[in-house]
């Protein structure tokens, strides 16, 4: 795969897709916040695969899109104008929210501040302030090894690309069939779930698949199927252990419908997930993601001492109120910022993640 890279074509089914992993971490905060029937968080309980997904996506759309003429450098002021300023805002909004309502320590969330706190096994860092931020911690570690990765699989024969796809995939399911955390606590659990290393795994993943697609193999599987695939295996994921739930029970899925989406997207077919209203939402799913749970709580506490509802009242009110301030964020923030930022070194904002 040493060959001059060319350009290639956007993936909106990707962008798509996005907005409904963003769905489902919203879901599975909304049933684990609030009181609700033991249906729904039986099936909002798999959540968790949404952000295993981002991971394999992150790494997908980055190779995907990798330019002979780039340096680390140009790389990291991309990837820090990209996620750096929504981040510290909505850093600076869910710790103050966290103090305020949790009574946490603002020396808690200083790693946090530097994207660090992944790094730490104690949940009362891991998780402080704003709490979904963790995994933006994971993936800034992704991104520092990206270049160093993305010139050997450049490298790397066809073989040596799958080779390194299938060693990734055989981590992604052996830590957990290793440790077999019991409780969504613990060292064990920290290792599987939210260390920086482990999770790079599923990055490298999509890394390895988006360069086995580069070099011209087809995969003419319906998206709808491997859609329909992914979220079944979610679904029956929730009577399997907690530790394959939390990221390997879906890695094979993901790995196809990722594949699938790809390929109908370069084929022209596209898919739902192409419909521009879903690219839409799929663009503003980074904003979503980081004051969904902010906006969900809040709407919570509020409905509790004013207007009590069912849950998914307040979820539906939640979720609506989540996209508008996502739209706003994105539109009028995070896309105006990351444009000055980055200065003259653009690409397409729609190919990236």
């Amino acid at each position: 795969m040493g060959e001059s890279l060319k350009r290639m074509p956007r993936l909106d089914s990707l962008t798509g897709l996005r907005a409904f992993a963003a769905l489902a971490v919203f879901l599975h905060h909304a049933t684990a916040y609030q009181e609700s029937p033991g249906w729904a968080g039986f099936i909002t309980n798999a959540g968790d695969d949404g952000v295993s997904f981002f991971f394999m996506l992150s790494g997908f759309v980055l190779a995907w899109n990798g330019r002979d003429s780039d340096s680390p450098g140009r790389f990291y002021r991309r990837r820090a104008a990209r996620i750096l300023p929504l981040y510290w805002i909505a850093w600076i909004v869910g710790g103050a929210y966290a103090i305020v309502a949790d009574h946490q320590r603002l020396t808690s969330m200083l790693p946090s501040a530097v994207l660090l706190q992944s790094w730490f096994p104690q949940k009362d860092v891991h998780f402080a302030g704003n709490s979904v931020g963790w995994s933006l911690s994971a993936e800034m570690f992704f991104y520092l090894m990206f270049p160093l990765v993305f010139l050997g699989l450049r490298r790397l024969r066809s073989r040596g690309v799958t080779i390194v796809l299938l060693t990734a995939l055989f981590f992604v399911f052996a830590i957990p069939l290793t440790l077999q955390p019991t409780e969504a606590a613990g060292i064990r659990y920290w290792v599987i779930y939210l260390f920086p290393v482990t999770r790079f795994f599923e990055f490298v993943v999509g890394m390895s698949l988006a360069m086995i697609l580069r070099s011209g193999v087809r995969f003419p599987v319906p998206v709808a199927a491997t859609a329909s695939f992914a979220l079944a295996v979610s679904i029956a994921s929730n009577w399997m252990p907690r530790y394959w739930l939390l990221v390997a029970a879906t890695a094979i899925p993901f790995v196809l419908l990722l594949a699938s989406a790809a390929d109908a997207d370069r084929a022209g077919k596209g898919s739902v997930f192409a419909w521009k209203p879903i690219v839409k939402l799929g663009e503003w799913s980074f904003a979503f993601y980081l004051v969904h749970l902010v906006v969900l709580r809040v709407v919570i506490a509020v409905t509790n001492r004013t207007v009590p509802m069912p849950w998914w009242a307040t979820s539906a009110i939640g979720l609506v109120i989540g996209v508008a301030v996502a739209a706003v964020l994105c539109e009028y923030v995070e896309k105006p910022l990351e444009k000055r930022l980055r200065g003259d070194d653009r690409l397409p904002r729609s190919l990236e993640v």
